[in-house]
């Protein structure tokens, strides 16, 4: 049976790396249109940051259960992990969205 925990884990690590990588330029960039009144962007990279990260040490996690013998877990842990991710960007967005409807109606 092949095992795919690898590409699974190589899959976690990039998802993370590229979420980063367009938020910090997405922050970074110069020039750019002006941001969505009230959304803070600091405060989108924050949220991206610590899941970024918490990804890649699930990849991390993963490739360690696989190398252990235990292709089943690692596997699954790989998809929930993404499946989490996403959630958890969901979640953030949201947030971000309603903390900044909620200060456009005190400012007015």
């Amino acid at each position: 049976m092949t095992s795919v925990y690898g590409p699974l884990a190589l899959l976690v690590v990039a998802t993370a790396v590229f979420a980063a990588g367009l938020v910090w330029w997405r922050v970074h960039r110069r020039g750019g249109p002006p941001e969505p009144a009230g959304v803070d962007l600091e405060q989108v990279q924050g949220f991206v940051y610590v899941g970024s990260g918490a990804c890649v040490v699930l990849g991390v996690a993963v490739l360690v259960l696989g190398l252990a013998g235990r292709d089943g877990p690692a596997e699954a842990t790989a998809v929930l992990g993404l499946i989490a991710y996403l959630v958890y960007l969901l979640v953030a967005v949201l947030l971000v969205r309603r903390t900044a409807r909620r200060a456009a109606r005190r400012a007015a």
